[in-house]
């Protein structure tokens, strides 16, 4: 069959009949093979791609590389077919050795650099990105997962800078306007949230994530009047969100919110669980886990193999330095993405996706400590908090939390940066209250803000024998 009709068969999408003619003409020209064979050989391998043939598609492939190692195109498409089978790492060493023959491949770069992405491999992946931005400064794709790889270094201004390139280049991204919404209410910079927010509605009225933010910014400020339209609107893009249906309650009886919406906490934590400690650890100069072990380690009467609650576990950061007392070290989180980063440590007995009130709700006497670090900061009302835990733990038992302090007559308040601060008497009276003795409260920095040290309390209390 003439080569040509073979062309306007694989053209037609008459794949088999193609496939078939040209493997006559290779097995008419063995065993030597002309370029235009080895040319066929990758030719027959896209055939095989295309009808989900990934197998005999690498095998074609690899066959115009052996009897043409520097087969540029024969290269990439066997790193595609490898990433299709999620072969990885084949598919990474694939696209260095099309780049040690082409450095100026600027596509198998980029999918490298994404290889990078998907292996936890930030720095490798910045540094491919990076060269593809120095002669292609304007492919918005290399802006985003620029900034995205930044983001979950914890390096929030370089993320910033490069979502924002990526704006310039497609401002009708909604993603993009909401990640730089994101960002920006990570800083507290509230207004420049709203605005990106209130962009990404404009490209979608719908964007069910956009108004939910929103309510929150503007709860935040705190105007009710202009979050509570938000909160209905994302209520109605999704009915069974039964946390923001008892905001919505909350804002319309003019009552105080008890907590942060648990469905924003769940959104909040679950974004942020890839990138949350670099950026605590690095930006924000978080060190409540570490002051935590220290104030247990002067005023615990425990010894070693207790059974241990982390609440509010997230990525085990506060865990970590109690493990080695543990019996059992169990945590619970509402972020399923947390609780994955700490499943990968190794590090818990058990790991529960839950509310922590709801968890607590038929637990009694199961622990001897408790420890919640900067868990205390998302609820208002701490009544149930306290009543939960002099019920789940044990005669004697121990609990260590922090919290942001509250100077004025106020009980609680909800901060701008969406935490409550709670004022010392307030815990004290919950204390006592609850039959708990306070043994230890010292004054800290909890984290950084705006270049500034956020001032909180941390608290050791012993459950009362009673």
């Amino acid at each position: 069959m003439d080569i040509t009709v073979i062309r306007q068969l694989h053209q037609s999408g008459k794949l088999d009949q193609a496939k078939a003619g040209y493997l006559a003409i290779l097995e008419d020209h063995l065993p030597a093979l002309s370029p235009e064979c080895i040319a066929i050989l990758n030719t027959i391998g896209t055939i095989c791609y295309a009808q989900g043939q990934l197998d005999q598609a690498i095998l074609y492939y690899r066959q115009a590389i052996h009897h043409k190692k520097d087969y540029v195109d024969a290269y990439y498409n066997l790193g595609l077919a490898l990433t299709k089978k999620e072969l990885l790492v084949e598919a990474s060493d694939t696209y260095r050795q099309l780049l040690h023959h082409d450095p100026t491949h600027m596509a198998a770069r980029f999918h490298l650099g994404c290889h990078w992405m998907r292996q936890e491999n930030m720095e490798s992946a910045i540094n491919e990105f990076l060269l593809i931005e120095s002669t292609h400064p304007y492919h918005v794709e290399t802006q985003v997962n620029l900034a995205t790889c930044y983001l979950k270094r914890g390096r929030f201004l370089d993320a910033t800078r490069h979502y924002k390139e990526a704006l310039e280049l497609n401002s009708s991204d909604t993603q993009i306007l909401f990640n730089l919404g994101y960002l920006m209410m990570q800083h507290g910079s509230l207004d420049t949230a709203i605005q990106y927010y209130q962009r990404a509605l404009l490209v979608d009225p719908d964007c069910y994530e956009a108004h939910r933010n929103l309510g929150v910014a503007f709860l935040m400020k705190p105007r009710r009047d202009l979050a509570l339209p938000h909160f209905k609107e994302a209520v109605r893009l999704k009915p069974n969100d039964t946390s923001l249906r008892y905001t919505i309650s909350a804002l319309e009886q003019e009552t105080p919110l008890l907590s942060a919406p648990p469905e924003y906490i769940q959104s909040l934590f679950d974004a942020y669980a890839d990138h949350y400690e670099p950026h605590l650890l690095q930006a924000l100069d978080y060190q409540v886990p570490d002051k935590m072990h220290a104030l247990f380690s002067k005023w615990s009467r425990l010894k070693k193999s207790i059974d241990i609650l982390d609440v509010g576990c997230g990525t085990g950061l506060s865990g970590a330095p109690f493990k080695s007392y543990a019996r059992q070290l169990v945590g619970v989180d509402l972020s399923a993405n947390m609780l994955e980063v700490a499943r990968q440590k190794n590090m818990y007995d058990e790991l529960i996706q839950a509310d922590a009130l709801i968890f607590l709700n038929d637990k009694i006497a199961l622990y001897d400590l408790m420890i919640a670090g900067d868990v205390l900061v998302y609820h208002g009302d701490l009544e149930n908090v306290f009543r939960l835990a002099h019920q789940a733990l044990r005669s004697g038992g121990e609990l260590i939390f922090n919290v942001e302090e509250e100077y004025a007559s106020h009980s609680y308040k909800m901060n701008q940066s969406g935490r409550f601060s709670h004022h010392a008497s307030y815990i004290e009276q919950l204390a006592k209250a609850h039959h708990f003795t306070i043994r230890s409260a010292i004054a800290l920095s909890t984290r950084s803000q705006h270049g500034a040290g956020v001032p909180g309390m941390l608290y050791f209390l012993k459950k009362d024998i009673v």
